[in-house]
């Protein structure tokens, strides 16, 4: 009995957990979508807090944030918490959008700021990307694969094969003869 006494005090050490938030004094409820100050802060955790549902409910403070999370993000539970996630996903989708519009204002500031600070490099270098996002540049590269022993084949050799690759007419003439 002794030695079996000594083992109930041994064993794994118990895992400390986080401690729970309390709700935070920033958040207040949501009217819109009529939510209380803890939902309205587990919907900002969960949307710009970089973190999973149970991570959110516990930064907002709940209780038990995995069954928490599960029940509000269920769409039956909580209906109006999952109505102001989207929403609110929405609205970063909107806000943070890279969009050819977005782009362009972007690099003509970039590029009237670059001018004026003198730093005409980076302003060429922001009219270039704007020709590019605008298709007023076109880049054109052609890779050909020719199995051809270069070593034998004269200049005349190459340049006749090359002409047949690309179709062009043998009356091409080649200034370097």
């Amino acid at each position: 009995m002794e030695e079996s006494e000594e083992k109930r005090g041994r064993g794994r050490p118990k895992k400390e957990r986080p401690k729970l938030n309390n709700p935070p004094a920033l958040f207040e409820p949501d009217e819109e979508f009529d939510l209380t100050e803890m939902q309205t802060a587990f919907v900002y955790w969960y949307t710009e807090g970089a973190c999973g549902a149970s991570e959110a409910a516990r930064r907002a403070g709940f209780a038990y944030p995995s069954s928490s999370a599960s029940r509000m993000l269920d769409g039956k539970s909580q209906p109006n918490v999952v109505k102001a996630i989207r929403a609110r996903q929405e609205e970063m989708r909107t806000k943070y959008a890279i969009t050819p519009e977005k782009t362009g204002k972007m690099l003509w500031e970039i590029t009237q700021n670059a001018f004026d600070a003198g730093h005409y490099n980076a302003a060429v270098s922001a009219v270039k990307e704007l020709n590019n996002l605008a298709g007023l540049t076109i880049h054109r590269t052609q890779n050909l694969n020719i199995n051809a022993n270069l070593d034998k084949m004269t200049k005349a050799d190459i340049t006749k094969r090359l002409n047949e690759l690309l179709g062009v007419d043998d009356s091409f003439s080649d200034k370097d003869h």
